[in-house]
């Protein structure tokens, strides 16, 4: 009876999200757990009231020993029900070194591409079985990592193409409907591990806020993030409204655009409104909302109390100034971001040749910028620790750690540095934080990376793991040369 009642209020969740239409193609996400099961089974119980055709996708990471069972398994319950099966084999660990992402995001990636890949120009939904729980975590996750109100809102039912079903079911009831059914699953072993945050705040904090503040805590989250959402809608519409109102958009030379914010239609907004009037313009101007922080937003804000002239620089080459009768955001033709002005250098086989037969190799950064690079057996002097330079520009690194091929670049998702003697993490973007490192030159600074292991962050450390020690043999001895600032200086020996 329960079972029958799940299932109605998963309908009724359908109905009232417009998620599927009479005769839509469903490619369903099924890893072999219990929250994808029950939506295999929910949707095949939901296929009597509401038409649809099925199909199922299940993505092996490639990561896990046990993995080639949950597909078997999966596999065997579409041949059971003939519902369309589809395998896509993926090594996602490589694939996260090669683009120089995470490997959940790189799974991630590969999940929804191979959804969409398999609905192509099908009239239908894609279907991922997150929970009330999974919202929940979300909405933890983002407010104790820091967020504005939009990441409080949890996971939304329906994005694009992609519909969540089960968003109004607690993880217990999915399990309980699958056990009253006789329904058995699988289980992600790295689910009971707490090596990722989220499941820190599945296994301990909500865990224990359920057990120990109140049963009901899953549901009353769940009900705030609803209500998150009803305010943010609400703001977005004001928002809107705001930017037409005062937010004027002209061409410039060079056909870049130039946004004029008039100074006292912006001030008679609430003054919440204020800020996100100007993230969308901030946003809009920049063709992306990544790296455009609350700071920036508070920047732009200040020059209304300014006097005429005022400016301050932004990410993505933006440029806010105070005018006459306002605030203007633009860009030069000739001032494009950091991260697209700058290049990517290998140091290549011939180089390393060239390195290993005594020469100096110069890496050229830019017209003014380059490194310089030694490499110097270790002996003599150099057996002597405290010998190692102690300079800004010039740093020693042990050759044989490096695994992969040697590139210098600017920063990239995902990007890492060791910090102590037990080779502990700390990302990129963490480290420039707490050493108060401006968001307008992060994308500036160059790294010596080894795959998303940075090596040097020019100008600021090396990674710990890099460091030379009693053991090293081949010390690569690393000089960043700038003309127009400063220059290093490594002697050959």
């Amino acid at each position: 009876m329960k079972g029958r009642q799940m299932i109605n209020r998963v309908v009724r969740y359908i109905k009232e999200y417009h998620m599927i239409d009479e005769g839509d193609c469903v490619v369903a996400g099924v890893s072999g757990g219990a929250d994808s099961v029950c939506l295999f089974i929910m949707l095949l119980e939901i296929r009597k009231v509401i038409p649809m055709e099925i199909r199922v996708v299940h993505v092996n990471h490639l990561i896990r020993a046990d993995a080639a069972a949950d597909a078997a398994y999966v596999e065997q319950l579409c041949r059971a029900n003939d519902i369309a099966f589809t395998l896509v084999e993926e090594d996602v660990e490589m694939l996260a070194e090669k683009l120089r992402l995470s490997t959940e995001e790189a799974g991630r990636n590969v999940r929804y591409e191979a959804f969409y890949r398999e609905l192509g120009d099908r009239k239908g939904r894609i279907a991922i079985a997150h929970n009330k729980n999974d919202s929940c975590e979300t909405f933890l996750f983002h407010l104790f990592r820091g967020t504005a109100l939009k990441g409080l809102t949890g996971i939304p039912a329906v994005r694009d193409k992609v519909i969540r079903p089960l968003l109004c079911l607690e993880r217990a009831e999915i399990e309980a409907f699958l056990q009253e059914r006789g329904i058995r699953y699988c289980i992600d072993s790295t689910n009971l591990e707490d090596n990722y945050s989220r499941n820190i705040i599945r296994r301990h904090i909500l865990a224990t806020a359920v057990k120990e503040i109140s049963p009901a805590a899953v549901d009353h989250i769940s009900n705030a993030c609803r209500r998150v959402i009803d305010a943010y809608d609400l703001i977005e519409d004001i928002t809107r409204q705001g930017c037409e109102t005062c937010v004027r958009v002209t061409e410039g030379a060079g056909n870049h655009k130039i946004y004029h914010i008039d100074r006292e239609k912006f001030l008679a907004l609430h003054n919440t409104i204020r800020g996100y009037v100007v993230m969308e313009t901030l946003a809009d101007a920049a063709g992306s909302r990544k790296d455009l922080e609350t700071v920036h937003v508070e920047q732009v804000c200040g020059l209304m109390n300014r006097q005429c002239g005022k400016e301050v620089r932004l990410p993505y080459g933006l440029r806010a100034k105070r005018g006459y009768d306002g605030v203007t955001v633009d860009r030069k033709p000739d001032e494009m971001p950091p991260e697209a002005a700058l290049h990517e250098t290998v140091v290549t086989q011939d180089m390393t040749a060239a390195l290993m037969a005594g020469g100096t190799v110069e890496i050229v950064l830019s017209p003014h910028q380059k490194i310089r690079a030694v490499l110097i057996l270790k002996g003599g002097i150099y057996n002597d620790l405290e010998n190692i330079p102690q300079k800004k520009y010039t740093k020693w690194i042990d050759y044989d750690k490096i695994k992969n091929s040697i590139v210098i670049r600017t920063r990239r998702q995902g990007d890492y540095l060791t910090v102590n003697e037990m080779n502990q993490r700390k990302t990129l973007k963490k480290y420039f934080i707490d050493h108060k490192i401006p968001q307008e030159e992060r994308g500036r600074i160059w790294l010596v990376a080894d795959s998303s292991h940075v090596v040097w962050a020019v100008g600021q450390r090396i990674s710990s793991y890099y460091k030379i020690s009693e053991n090293t043999r081949r010390i690569l001895c690393l000089t960043f040369e700038d003309e127009e600032q400063h220059t290093g200086e490594c002697a050959r020996h």
